[in-house]
């Protein structure tokens, strides 16, 4: 007896053929993806393994120089209170306290009244640089006063007497030079009063 066959239409032919077609489709794009995803999680996986190597910079604090302020600080208090002649030479006294440690205040209230620059500086001060007195050679304009090239120069000339004469034999006040420095009783009390005007700017 014959086995009878079922016949399959021509349609149904066509139908089974795109389910395939559809099946092997979907898994060749699952297969795609996967292998997608795999090179991603390796690429991140390298990127985690990858050190950066960082710089830390330290910024170093600004040297202090006298009460609390710097060296810039401290020469812009000084030229609040330096005048006419001696105006914008604050640097020249804040580099020398640096250098040796001697009260700026002090230094610039003595100067202060010695020139008396306030209401106008002397001639020794304008015309050759001289903001102390001092006696020697070179001679300005053939006197006994000394003549500095730069007043720069007679600043640090100046101050190089105060600090080796008295503040470091301990004569570091007003009160402690006056018996040595001035004649005047009242010269300490003078100065004081340039001193705390600076200290207070």
């Amino acid at each position: 007896m014959k086995k009878k066959f079922k016949k399959f239409k021509i349609e149904d032919i066509i139908a089974f053929m795109a389910a395939v077609f559809v099946i092997c489709a979907f898994y060749a794009i699952s297969a795609t993806l996967k292998n997608k995803d795999v090179k991603e999680e390796v690429v991140l996986a390298e990127e985690n393994i990858t050190t950066t190597t960082t710089t830390t910079t330290t910024t170093k604090a600004p040297e202090i120089i006298w009460d609390g302020l710097t060296l810039e600080q401290l020469a812009e208090r000084l030229d609040k209170n330096l005048y006419d002649t001696m105006e914008g030479t604050g640097i020249h006294f804040a580099n020398y306290t640096k250098e040796t440690g001697l009260d700026p205040y002090l230094a610039v209230s003595i100067i202060n009244l010695e020139t008396g620059c306030k209401w106008g500086c002397s001639s020794l001060a304008k015309n050759c640089n001289n903001i102390g007195g001092l006696k020697g050679s070179p001679s300005c304009n053939g006197g006994s006063y000394m003549k500095f090239d730069t007043l720069e120069e007679g600043i640090r000339g100046y101050l190089d007497i105060v600090y080796n004469n008295y503040w470091q034999k301990g004569l570091t006040t007003p009160e402690l030079m006056n018996p040595k420095y001035a004649a005047s009783n009242t010269w300490a009390e003078k100065v004081n009063r340039y001193y705390e005007a600076i200290k207070a700017s």
